[in-house]
């Protein structure tokens, strides 16, 4: 017996390609399983093209070059610099609930105006980065290593580390507890 998944559109999280190297291609598969919209960076139009993946969107800050798919929308700013918030403002204008973004580093200063505006997971350094809010609780399995950015926090089934740093205890839940509107956490991948 088979079953049937109707997706609908936004139903999954789009996927923001800013930069890709060293990323797991499995992930990558993860990823993209339910056929989410796909915006690219230019610069890593033709390494994604070429393994196959429709890519829906190009956001960049050059001239369009030629040979890019049938039907991809471009969207233009004018600053490199610009490609990851005017990324990020063109999924939350097209009322996307959440996206995914695949980038070469983190830095929560780049992405902080958004948390509010759309649900936000980063793939960088070989981690994942995502907000939580106060009373975040999670399963999780013994010796994940986690990162958490952030101050004044209290903390359940993990055990410190290093600065910030903690790894869980056992197979099972840990929590979080903070006043902060919501603080950043990074799990290894």
């Amino acid at each position: 017996m088979s079953s049937h998944h109707i997706v609908r559109e936004k139903q999954e999280p789009a996927l923001f390609i800013l930069e890709f190297e060293n990323f797991d291609e499995e992930y990558l598969g993860q990823l993209l399983e339910w056929n989410p919209t796909v915006l690219v960076a230019q610069n890593v139009y033709e390494k994604i093209a070429s393994m196959g993946i429709k890519i829906d969107a190009v956001i960049c800050n050059q001239e369009k070059n030629v040979g890019f798919q049938e039907g991809i929308k471009f969207i233009e700013t004018t600053n490199e610099m610009d490609l990851l918030s005017e990324g990020l403002k063109f999924f939350i204008n097209q009322n996307y609930p959440a996206v995914n973004l695949i980038c070469k580093s983190f830095n929560i200063k780049s992405v902080y105006q958004y948390v509010n505006k759309i649900d936000l997971v980063v793939f960088a350094n070989n981690q994942k980065y995502y907000p939580i809010k106060s009373g975040f609780n999670k399963w999780s399995v013994i010796n994940l290593n986690i990162e958490v950015f952030g101050n004044n926090f209290a903390y359940q089934g993990l055990k410190k580390i290093g600065y910030n740093r903690f790894v869980t205890l056992k197979n099972g839940f840990f929590s979080l507890n903070f006043e902060d509107d919501f603080l950043f956490l990074a799990e290894d991948l």
